[in-house]
């Protein structure tokens, strides 16, 4: 029998050992548990009650790879006005920039949310990215607002039902009902004009 070629056998075995290890997808890796992190909800907290930060942590891990500071200000400025990237003004954008620049960055960067290279100016996915992520609102943005109007239109149809109360005791005179309903109206349309109205 003749002897394989050097060659032929490495490349086989390479080809067997690439075979055997298991690959390793995104989905694979474990969201790290908040325990195990060096950080404690405060500052997981702490990162994640300001709305423009929570905005920045969903356009990184949306893009997976580094950004650049003007590319992110860009982006967060025509999330927050609802305008397309190429609509926002250079006011708008450099609000958003300078905000970012001075405030969330470095301290998004003191806790692993986001790595920022602050003298090259690039951003992108820190050491505990996918802790803050499983905090994240899954829904944000038009769903939300939507989802409000629908309470509020709820609420107001409520208060219409009670307004029925309110009259009767008022034609009947009944001065206990029609305070307790004054008050239910009262209180239903306040809070529902401010759901509605935000």
């Amino acid at each position: 029998m003749s002897a394989e070629p050097e060659g032929e056998r490495r490349e086989q075995e390479q080809t067997d050992a690439e075979t055997e290890a298991p690959a390793t997808t995104a989905s694979d890796v474990e969201t790290p548990a908040i325990e195990d992190a060096p950080i404690g909800f405060d500052q997981l907290f702490e990162i994640l009650k300001n709305e423009r930060r929570r905005r920045v942590l969903g356009y990184l891990i949306e893009s997976g790879e580094e950004v650049t500071l003007d590319e992110l200000a860009e982006a967060i400025a025509a999330r927050e006005t609802g305008k397309d990237v190429r609509q926002i003004t250079s006011q708008e954008r450099k609000r958003v920039y300078v905000g970012l620049y001075q405030c969330h960055l470095p301290k998004m960067h003191d806790y692993g949310a986001i790595s920022y290279n602050k003298p090259r100016g690039r951003i992108e996915p820190g050491e505990h990215t996918l802790l803050f992520e499983r905090y994240l609102s899954v829904d944000e943005g038009p769903d939300d607002s939507a989802w409000t109007r629908y309470h509020s239109t709820l609420s107001l149809t409520a208060t219409l039902l009670l307004v029925v109360p309110v009259l009767v005791g008022a034609v009947t005179s009944n001065a206990p009902l029609l305070i307790v309903a004054a008050l239910l109206v009262g209180g239903l349309v306040g809070v529902s004009t401010l759901r509605f109205l935000r």
